[in-house]
């Protein structure tokens, strides 16, 4: 039986893309339509494999969403369990957001510090971009 695992434990494209036919075939006798959506997208689920082993794992997780959901729960909680306005929720949302960022912005995961090089000739093969522009 396929797991969505097999996929993310894939070594190239190919591997992926015979995952992702495993499982449509999996779902087609209850789902013809859906089954055909992914194959359909076969290619985009099947990009993070493009990228160096090392730093999948980054590219797929919600680290970063569950990240922010923790602050605002315990912003909400330091408040008694709800917001006091529209307005203080949309300062401490920004203020949240700009931290957020800043924390990755500055302070790069090593993983991924290391396989710069590599991903900034990922991106100018992709986007046609010179290797001096600054993104």
């Amino acid at each position: 039986m396929i797991r969505v695992r097999d996929l993310k434990s894939s070594r190239k494209v190919e591997e992926g893309r015979k995952a992702i036919l495993s499982l449509s075939q999996l779902v087609q006798p209850f789902s013809p339509a859906r089954a055909k959506r992914l194959l359909d997208a076969a290619d985009k689920y099947c990009s993070f494999l493009n990228f160096p082993r090392e730093i999948r794992h980054y590219l797929y997780t919600n680290n970063t969403s569950e990240s922010f959901n923790s602050i605002l729960a315990r912003f909400e909680e330091e408040l008694g369990g709800y917001f006091p306005s529209l307005r203080s929720l949309e300062v401490y949302l920004y203020v949240s957001i700009h931290e957020s960022n800043s924390r990755w912005k500055f302070r790069p995961m090593s993983v991924i510090r290391h396989y710069s090089y590599h991903l900034k000739q990922l991106h100018a093969s992709r986007f046609q971009v010179s290797l001096d522009e600054d993104f």
